[in-house]
């Protein structure tokens, strides 16, 4: 069945949440300059209309969330932990024997000063909070995503929600880019696609056939990931360092690989958010 025809079949009104990000204010913390990290502005960020969008679409573009400050010591930790991974880091282009690298490590917070930082005082909490019309913010995790030139691993489609042993309606993610990502090579979201609230059969971005770590048993239970058709609208959107992409969990979205015809590279960095209603 495609994503269309599933949510044709599942339409549904989507709900609006009262925005508060009262509570969400933590110390400021002084780096190595002495000065204080640069601070969010949650509700210049995620005004009404931003809100509505976010509801409305599942996904939407915030320009310039990340200042040039926190690029530069967020890529500066990126390079770190690339020659450092931690325990649950995957490679899955060289688990599929692929070329290039496909980097993809977690809980990277409690590990780097800098993106601990960025969990706790550069604001981004509040941002989700106020997007999902929470009174709370808590970090579930965080995730780090680099393609280097000439991988051609995608990320299939997919969306979050069905990874996770969590239910809710408040559970979202700020993709921060750290590299200029034109549309065609950056992430795409199957507009609404959220509002079906589907929990799929897992993809493993390694492949089946390379790996054995992103599976679960009892899978095969569940339905496969809706095709993507001409019928679906995907959102994409440029991507310049610092730019951010908020996007609801259960959306709908994939991302092809970073061709050796650039020599871009594509690095991002995600935190994922939970809100009252999460269990």
């Amino acid at each position: 069945m495609s994503m269309a025809a599933l949510l044709a079949r599942r339409a549904r009104g989507v709900r609006a949440h009262g925005v508060s990000a009262r509570g969400l204010t933590p110390r400021l913390l002084r780096h190595s300059s002495g000065s204080a990290w640069p601070r969010i502005d949650a509700a210049s960020v995620v005004d009404d209309a931003t809100a509505a969008a976010f509801r409305r679409d599942g996904a939407v573009k915030l320009e310039a969330l990340a200042s040039p400050r926190w690029v530069e010591a967020l890529r500066a930790a990126a390079e770190r932990n690339l020659a450092d991974p931690g325990p649950l880091c995957d490679e899955h282009a060289q688990a599929a024997g692929t070329g290039g690298r496909f980097h993809d490590d977690q809980f990277l917070w409690t590990r780097h000063d800098t993106f601990r930082d960025w969990v706790q005082e550069s604001g981004v909490a509040a941002v989700a909070a106020r997007a999902m019309g929470s009174e709370t913010a808590h970090i579930f995790y965080d995730q780090l995503f680099v393609k280097e030139p000439g991988t051609v691993a995608p990320t299939p489609w997919h969306n979050d929600t069905s990874y996770w042993h969590l239910r809710g309606d408040m559970i979202c993610s700020v993709w921060v880019a750290l590299d200029d990502v034109p549309a065609e090579r950056g992430l795409g979201y199957v507009r609404g696609s959220h509002r079906s609230k589907l929990v799929h059969r897992v993809t493993n971005f390694s492949g089946d056939d390379h790996s054995d770590r992103n599976t679960y048993s009892g899978a095969e239970e569940l339905p496969p990931v809706p095709e993507v058709t001409d019928d679906d609208e995907v959102l994409r959107w440029d991507m310049q360092p610092g730019d951010a992409l908020l996007f609801n969990s259960y959306a709908l979205h994939g991302a092809p690989g970073n061709p050796s015809t650039t020599s871009a590279r594509r690095r991002g960095y995600a935190t994922r958010w939970c809100g009252d209603d999460v269990r």
